[in-house]
């Protein structure tokens, strides 16, 4: 791991009547660092930053007592640790595929394994089944949003607003309104005629 999992670290300070005080300093991991570490692209497994291919597994994220599914992107060095045997097909134990808070399957997708692919927003290398429905590959869902939001270009439908008549210029293919504000105007017409 990342973090020094020692222990907690004992501070002896004076608490001004002359004796000492002996405190014990503990530093708590949460869920938030996992999340955050994904995002600046570390491995969740290992929380090192990722080198080389990156590999997109069906997961899950604990939070509090729940499992959340997830897509990870983990590191060469955990995928191999825990992946199956090329020769078997048999998986090594489930110690080598979880950690007390992440957990992993698989690699995402129905099909054989593709080579290492850039993914289509970012660039990041990588590996991941094929799947009968794959149009693009992407490291993340974000990745695969933000394609989808840009496939027009940011133009906008170029129909009026249903609320100012002005033509909507930015945003989705299918945009209604050009602002957040006119979206919200309908809204509160919608609810007040309801």
């Amino acid at each position: 791991m990342g973090k020094d999992q020692s222990g907690p670290a004992p501070v002896v300070r004076e608490d001004g009547g002359g004796s000492l005080v002996l405190r014990l300093c503990v530093t708590v991991w949460t869920p938030t660092d996992t999340v955050t570490s994904m995002r600046n692209k570390d491995c969740p497994m290992c929380m090192t930053p990722i080198t080389g291919p990156a590999y997109l597994v069906d997961g899950a994220l604990k939070h509090r007592r729940r499992w959340t599914a997830e897509l990870l992107l983990i590191c060469g060095p955990c995928y191999t640790r825990g992946a199956p045997d090329p020769e078997t097909g048999l998986l090594p134990a489930p110690a080598h595929r979880e950690t007390p808070r992440v957990q992993w399957h698989g690699l995402v997708g129905r099909g054989e394994k593709l080579p290492p692919t850039p993914c289509a927003a970012c660039g990041m290398v990588v590996v991941r089944n094929d799947d009968p429905l794959l149009k693009r590959v992407t490291c993340s869902r974000a990745c695969s949003t933000s394609l989808t939001r840009s496939r027009n270009g940011g133009k906008g439908s170029g129909k009026p607003c249903q609320v100012c008549e002005e033509p909507v210029t930015t945003g989705r293919a299918d945009s209604l309104y050009c602002s957040p504000a006119c979206r919200q105007k309908a809204y509160r017409q919608r609810i007040s005629h309801a």
